[in-house]
């Protein structure tokens, strides 16, 4: 039954694919979203404890046999559930967005479900770096600016040709590619160091973690609905599932679990400073993804692996608050810069209910865990509560900033792109019930935080350009990584092309060949010595074919 389903997302995708972009768009929409929702309430009557595998032989290779494994069971479900569940809601909003190729971003939402999928049912190398592999291409071709292009499949390539790379090793040790042996190359591989260090730096370039998302912050021109699909259903959600599925390679190396904590502890103070200050609000979507990827690592750098449920509810909430960002900028006219904003509150007050029934999701969703290390919990809240007050506080209650179009236009977003981010939101909320005592006071402080806007000083860089404009990360890039390899590229080229090739092999080949061509002008100069050269070099001949020549 599943596998039927599967063909029927990957048989709607490929129609959607097909059909011309502009040849019944909505009709269409609503088709792939029916698949989705058909998929959604079949995986309903398998319950809340499924037991479901199926293992299909895929490759035959001499000695080595690569299996397709399906197999949803109370680890994965809730997971599987959320992905779809994010599908739809990004097939809703293209159905009523601004998309102009509604058809081709409709297909691109189904195969790039279909590949986390597989990922997330993968059980040996092979389908997992193919699953990944194919996440890659159709991001790729989600991104519809040229120059996001370019960064994008720049450092992703780099981090697919490392993680083939590392299996290959564990491979050529272990002579297995199933996932569950991983524990016993943890016991007996070598180049562990290596291996675990360059899997952490692939995953971090997948996921875009502090250094890296570079990869993403590039994305800023694209649609909202292109974002929000790439941030958290795409490419660094594959880099999560990544770590999940090969942890116990973290063990073998000392410095992983450090360097985990670092990256992720980063991640989220730098997702932070990158909502205050940048004034793009597409960009500010990047740094709230950061943020959050950056908690979700954090658990796992600090032994409290989240579980399927609870990272499932973390993902739709986050999810939800950068859908709350998108309904903003439709609010404004497609307006992306907060610094053109400002004043809102009166216009948008059905829009204010609906980011605080999303908030009140996402705090549920974080107060709901239970993990060992309950600081690394509350520090979020507070870090998250900071920063999201301060932009919607900016937006809402900020000194107006837009021009006359904005201010007439300005209006609560539609509601067949609301309501679906109200209904899940409220589902959420539902679905915990968790207890007055514990979100009255987090929404209350967050409310506090809204109106009295600590951090409203802030607001002034976003009229720095240099502020604006910089691009700290990539100017170190060059600092670090290029200019060192130019400067080692040119030691090198004076060195080796110029003391080495031109003035050793060059000058003794041309130095060779004029001594050649002085002996052969010397035999063809018609002189006696040269006759009686020739008449020796003929004897030399004979005598060698007569001595040699069998």
């Amino acid at each position: 039954m599943l596998v039927n389903l599967l063909f029927l997302i990957l048989g709607a995708g490929l129609v959607s694919e097909l059909v011309p972009k502009n040849r019944l768009p909505v009709l269409w929409s609503l088709f792939s979203s029916a698949a989705v929702m058909y998929f959604i309430y079949r995986l309903y009557l398998l319950g809340a404890a499924p037991d479901f595998r199926l293992v299909y032989p895929w490759l035959k290779i001499p000695n080595l046999s690569i299996n397709l494994e399906i197999t949803v069971n109370a680890h994965n479900i809730y997971l599987v559930s959320a992905l779809l569940a994010l599908a739809l809601l990004v097939l809703i909003q293209n159905t009523f967005g601004s998309e102009t190729a509604k058809n081709a971003l409709n297909g691109l939402v189904l195969l790039n479900l279909l590949s986390a999928l597989m990922l997330v049912f993968a059980a040996n190398y092979i389908q997992m770096l193919v699953a990944v592999g194919v996440s890659d291409v159709l991001v790729f071709s989600i991104i519809n600016n040229v120059e996001a292009k370019k960064r994008y499949i720049y450092a992703n390539f780099l981090a697919d040709i490392g993680l083939v790379s590392i299996f290959a090793v564990i491979l050529g040790q272990s002579g297995n590619i199933e996932l569950g042996p991983l524990a016993d190359y943890a016991r007996l591989g070598q180049h562990k160091d290596f291996v675990a260090i360059m899997l952490l730096l692939c995953i971090f370039i997948k996921t875009g973690l502090f250094l890296f998302q570079g990869t993403y912050t590039g994305l800023r021109l694209l649609g909202f609905n292109r974002l929000n699909l790439i941030l958290f259903t795409a490419t660094p959600l594959t880099g999560y599932l990544l770590l999940l599925k090969t942890e116990s390679l973290l063990t073998i190396s000392a410095y992983s679990y450090p360097l985990l904590k670092i990256f992720a502890l980063a991640s989220i103070l730098w997702g932070a400073y990158g909502a205050l200050i940048i004034d793009n609000l597409r960009q500010k979507a990047v740094y709230f993804a950061l943020m959050f990827w950056g908690l979700v690592y954090a658990f796992a750098a600090f032994g409290s692996r989240l579980a399927s449920l609870d990272f499932a509810m973390l993902l739709m909430a986050a999810f939800l608050f950068s859908q709350i960002l998108l309904l903003i900028s439709v609010a404004a006219s497609n307006e992306n810069m907060v610094s053109e904003m400002g004043g809102f509150i009166k216009n948008l007050k059905f829009t204010f209910l609906l980011i605080v029934t999303v908030l009140s999701a996402y705090f549920s969703a974080l107060l709901m865990l239970q993990p060992d290390n309950i600081r690394l919990v509350w520090g979020y809240i507070v870090v998250f509560g900071l920063v999201s007050s301060h932009i919607i506080g900016q937006v809402l209650l900020g000194e107006s900033h837009a021009d006359e179009r904005v201010q007439a236009m300005l209006h609560n977003p539609p509601a067949l792109m609301w309501l679906p981010v109200a209904c899940m939101a409220a589902g959420m909320g539902y679905y915990f019930r968790i207890a007055p005592f514990y979100l009255v006071p987090v929404l209350g402080g967050w409310l506090l935080l809204f109106a009295v806007r600590p951090l409203r000083k802030l607001d002034r860089w976003y009229e720095s350009d240099i502020v604006q404009e910089a691009d700290y990360l990539n100017a170190l890039y060059e600092l670090l990584i290029i200019t060192p390899i130019k400067v080692i590229g040119r030691v090198l080229w004076l060195t080796v092309d110029f003391i080495f090739i031109e003035r050793t092999i060059i000058n003794s080949v041309q130095n060779a060949l004029k001594f050649m061509i002085f002996i052969f002008r010397r035999i063809h100069s018609g002189t006696l010595g040269g006759a009686i050269l020739f008449i020796l070099l003929g004897f030399a001949v004979i005598w060698w074919s007569w001595r040699y020549g069998g």
